[in-house]
């Protein structure tokens, strides 16, 4: 059975569509609780007039195949309830994730009053479409899959983000390194300098210092392998360092000084790991 419902009031129901399309209408604003659910099926259409308030921590939210609007030419916020998992296709069904987002005239904010979330923060959504305008401020990301007959404005302030979605087992920029690990490591996907790797072994008297690329807020262990048999080197790598942690939350070098390495016998190699 199809089902409509208009709402006058600055509310929100828990909702979830039926089998057939269905239109779902809030002249306000719509106020999700912490327990609330979403969920559409393809063609299902929500319209909103006012703001979309989020705080639903419920992971049932599923409208990756409906449309999600906004109309009027008024100021309306959009309040996300989704972590960045950066510029992956995959992040659409592991996040809270929009469908098909319409503004109609109207200019959208994304905004972060969503208590239940921590930082950083993004809005996902298959296809931006409409002719407004999309507000993203600082903290903020905007990831989308398609932009179909966008003719709106976009405004980034501060380091707000806007870019479209990645392959996940791609390669984008050539480094040698897939999409989904470079996002993991917190390095630039479309960027081949912008990658976790050693980047000087050097030699320090006695000693060898290994130096790499590193990305704040992440830690890393330097691994070296085992000694080579019959004159084979092995793959059979085992942390060496202990944990390292980078703090910030650019883009930098660390290095490790291995004491007494370059008098080691037999030589080894060094790998770097990315530890949680």
């Amino acid at each position: 059975m199809k089902r409509c419902f208009t709402i006058m009031a600055a509310g929100c129901l828990l909702w979830a569509a039926a089998a057939s399309a269905s239109t779902n209408i809030w002249d306000g604003d719509c106020n999700q609780g912490t327990d609330a659910v979403m969920s559409g099926n393809a063609g299902d259409l929500f319209r909103v007039g006012g703001s979309f308030n989020n705080e639903s921590t419920n992971v049932a939210f599923n409208i990756l195949p409906s449309t999600f609007e906004f109309t009027g030419t008024g100021n309306h916020n959009l309040e996300q309830a989704s972590i960045n998992r950066g510029p992956l296709w995959s992040a659409l069904t592991n996040n809270w994730a929009l469908g098909i987002l319409q503004i109609d005239g109207g200019t959208v904010t994304i905004v972060n009053n969503y208590t239940n979330n921590p930082g950083p923060n993004a809005v996902y959504a298959r296809t931006l479409t409409g002719s407004g305008a999309l507000n993203v401020g600082t903290g903020m990301a905007f990831y989308y899959g398609s932009l179909s007959n966008w003719t709106g404005a976009v405004n980034l302030s501060g380091n707000g983000i806007f870019r479209p979605l990645l392959a996940d087992s791609a390669d984008t920029d050539g480094d040698g390194v897939l999409n989904w690990k470079e996002v993991l490591c917190g390095t630039e996907p479309t960027n081949s300098i912008s990658v976790l790797r050693i980047t000087q072994i050097r030699r320090e008297t006695n000693d060898i210092r290994v130096t790499w690329k590193t990305v704040g807020g992440h830690s890393y262990i330097l691994q070296t392998n085992a000694p080579p048999v019959s004159g084979s080197f092995t793959n059979n790598f085992a942390d060496f360092s202990s944990a390292i942690a980078v703090p910030g939350t650019g883009e930098s070098t660390t290095n490790y000084l291995h004491s007494g390495g370059a008098t080691n016998k037999p030589s080894r190699y060094y790998r770097v790991r990315l530890i949680p």
